[in-house]
């Protein structure tokens, strides 16, 4: 077990130890220990489900978040990686819990709060932040077992004056083909809010998920033009800044995509493909300044960028 600092991935080792300045540990609960928790299968050990990590990462802004992870992704298959928390997800997490512990107001009342989506949530690490920040929180994967895990760690960690929280099961190419997305419980559920005001893209680019990418272009813009749609019939909207310090159109969802460079797992050519998409659908990646990011200097690998609509 790792016990000392940090998140589960391949930025560990950039500084030549996997340490992470004390913002973090992980703890193995003795009870959920069983005798065959580990398993030698030929050169590899496989841990049992019911060996777990507990996880608590201090933020400025929010305070302590605890996550409950599954086993350690040394042994986490390319089916499951959202058992595990990636440093996509520290550097996302620590920059939206700066963002809104700049702008106090935004969970003060009702109408101030943000309705967040978090598409491939894992386990929910950015989705515990907004939760902690009073946010109404939409936070969606297609791994079951993630699922399990993400909504115990979003619910651990809302405070009393927390919004609204729902966890759902979503496939992005299935839902980028529904004409109808009324019907779709992600979007019914974003139609009583008015329309997403944040959308979360935490690690969710890379080689496995290339099949899905036009879909989830595709989804971004049917969250826009709900947004749209909606805002006709109610065009007050929370202010949302940019890194820019320009204000968000009003019509546009804020994307946030934090992308970790992997070229064992992704070749520049397929990250090129990946932003020409985006070009090609009429929008933009814009990169978030790494000085504004709290402790971005511990994750070099992890870029973190604004999606933005140039039309």
């Amino acid at each position: 077990m790792r016990s000392v600092a940090g998140d589960d991935d391949d930025n560990g080792g950039e500084h030549g130890t996997g340490l992470r300045r004390g913002t973090t540990y992980s703890w193995t609960n003795p009870k959920l220990q069983t005798k065959d928790s580990a398993k030698q299968r030929g050169n590899h050990t496989e841990s049992s489900v019911s060996e777990r990590e507990y996880k608590r990462i201090q933020f400025g802004g929010c305070g302590s978040i605890l996550v409950h992870s599954g086993t350690s992704s040394r042994v986490t298959s390319l089916q499951h990686t959202g058992l595990s928390l990636w440093s996509a997800a520290y550097v996302m997490s620590y920059y939206i819990d700066d963002m809104w512990n700049q702008d106090i107001k935004c969970s003060n009342n009702e109408l101030n709060k943000w309705t967040v989506l978090d598409l491939g949530a894992g386990l929910g690490l950015c989705s515990a932040v907004a939760a902690k920040h009073g946010m109404n929180i939409i936070s969606t994967d297609s791994d079951s077992q993630a699922l399990v895990l993400l909504e115990e760690n979003v619910r651990r960690n809302c405070n009393e004056d927390n919004g609204k929280i729902s966890v759902h099961t979503l496939d992005w190419i299935a839902a980028a083909k529904q004409s109808d997305m009324t019907t779709n419980p992600v979007f019914e559920k974003l139609e009583k809010y008015g329309g997403s005001d944040l959308v979360i893209l935490s690690d969710v680019i890379y080689s496995a998920t290339k099949p899905a990418w036009k879909a989830l272009i595709v989804l971004l813009q049917k969250l826009r033009s709900q947004r749209m749609r909606l805002l006709c019939n109610s065009p007050a909207t929370v202010e949302r800044k940019r890194c820019d310090s320009t204000d968000t159109p009003a019509s546009d969802p804020l994307v946030l995509l934090s992308y970790t460079q992997r070229r064992r797992d992704m070749s520049p050519q397929d990250e090129a493909e990946f932003f020409t998409m985006l070009r090609n659908a009429g929008m933009e990646a814009v990169l978030v300044p790494p000085g504004h990011i709290p402790h971005g200097e511990t994750y070099m690998l992890t870029t973190l960028f604004e999606l933005r609509w140039v039309n």
